[in-house]
């Protein structure tokens, strides 16, 4: 169990308050709704963040392992692990989930989704806004490392 299973019941203590409020019909509706989104968004971009710490853990394990190897992939191996912060979340996702490419893609989109809150200000699409499903999901995910 990772720190996104105590985000993911954050936020949905957070969610369920927000979603009271707006049934109970205290204060402006469409600010709570703007409340609910802006929500979304934190949740979604914490839940990357958690995620993209342990995904640069556990990357940075295989990769050591592989490095080990006194062969030429060894010698290539090691020379990743020397220039890893120089790897982009995508790459390390890459290394660990190379031979599930369905997750590796859904990661990727996942990820464009990110970017584009985290540095456009947009607001979560429509398919992204089940937070606590997909911070579940990711949780699943590191459960498999």
């Amino acid at each position: 169990m990772s720190k996104l299973t105590d985000t993911k019941r954050a936020y949905d203590r957070v969610r369920a308050l927000l979603d009271k409020q707006l049934l109970e019909r205290r204060g402006d509706a469409q600010q709570i709704r703007d409340a609910q989104e802006a929500v979304d968004v934190a949740f979604y971009l914490l839940g990357w963040a958690q995620f993209e710490y342990v995904t640069r853990k556990e990357a940075e394990k295989r990769i050591e392992g592989e490095a080990a190897a006194k062969t030429v992939q060894g010698t290539a191996w090691r020379y990743v692990l020397e220039n890893i912060k120089a790897f982009s979340l995508r790459r390390k996702l890459e290394v660990i989930f190379q031979a599930d490419p369905a997750t590796l893609a859904t990661l990727n989109k996942d990820y464009d989704v990110r970017n584009e809150a985290a540095h456009n200000y947009k607001r979560l699409p429509a398919e992204a806004r089940d937070v606590s499903a997909w911070l579940e999901s990711l949780e699943r995910l590191v459960d498999h490392y």
